[in-house]
């Protein structure tokens, strides 16, 4: 799709900030793997660029900085040890990951729902299986951060759970929104259902998660003709995340139509 990502991420920000975290600092040195930029800013005086800085050499895979993160896990503010023990598990260190997925069960809901958040940024995949335990609570914080994480964690085993989350559990979006991350057909079907419903960041959210799956070729081929349809009315629905969406998501088919459409969407 030969479209400004980056101008589709604001719009998106726009319409529904709760869909747009606050962006690493660090996003271009990521996406250009220049640990050399980002190492020496552990040691920044901000702790809001310490963290960054840890969170994106975990995501790079950066041995050399274990050392250093080590260091942090002592920092002064929680945040930076938080990122520091992320950026960790990521690396591959058990011991911290098996001590997000033992927070899994922890009593507070406050606590669980970190853990969750903490297991997915980290990658650490082993942690899918608990995941799917959490999740069984009827606390919506915590739903919401379980279904995040698995659609972070990319393991299609959690696709029953999310279909099912989406369907009848308490974070109907967020799992809506995983499903998208996951590349499996099966998907397709509860996704379309879910374009009909009265929820209108659902809707949305289902839309996004077909354009995604359009783009990764994983939308059933029986169902893509249905899918279609089903987003060509939605670039006419009353609620403007559902129509930019939809028009996304015909984009990631696609769609002439849906990418001219898009364009004037973001264009206005």
């Amino acid at each position: 799709m030969s479209l400004n990502e980056e101008a589709i991420a604001e719009k998106l920000a726009e319409l529904e900030p709760a869909w747009a975290g606050r962006p690493n600092i660090f996003t271009k040195e990521i996406a250009a793997k220049n640990v050399k930029a980002i190492a020496p800013r552990l040691d920044d005086s901000l702790a809001a660029i310490r963290g960054d800085a840890a969170e994106a050499l975990g995501q790079l895979k950066d041995q050399s900085a274990v050392a250093k993160l080590k260091g942090l896990l002592t920092d002064a503010d929680p945040g930076v040890r938080r990122s520091a023990a992320i950026a960790l598990a990521a690396l591959g260190d058990e011991g911290l990951a098996k001590e997000f997925v033992k927070n899994l069960l922890d009593g507070s809901a406050k606590v669980v729902a970190g853990a969750a958040t903490a297991i997915g940024l980290s990658g650490y995949k082993a942690a899918v299986p608990y995941l799917l335990k959490a999740y069984r609570t009827e606390h919506p914080r915590v739903a919401a951060a379980v279904a995040t994480a698995l659609g972070q964690l990319k393991d299609r085993q959690a696709v029953p759970w999310l279909i099912t989350a989406m369907k009848t559990g308490l974070s109907p979006v967020e799992a809506a929104a995983a499903l998208g991350e996951l590349n499996d057909p099966a998907a397709t079907r509860p996704l379309c259902e879910a374009l009909t419903h009265e929820l209108p960041s659902l809707r949305a959210a289902a839309a996004r998660s077909l354009g995604r799956l359009a783009q990764a070729g994983s939308v059933d081929f029986v169902l893509k003709d249905q899918a279609l349809s089903s987003l060509h009315k939605l670039t006419k629905d009353p609620d403007e995340r559902v129509r930019f969406c939809a028009a996304l998501a015909l984009a990631g088919f696609g769609d002439p139509v849906g990418q001219n459409h898009l364009k004037q969407l973001l264009a206005s």
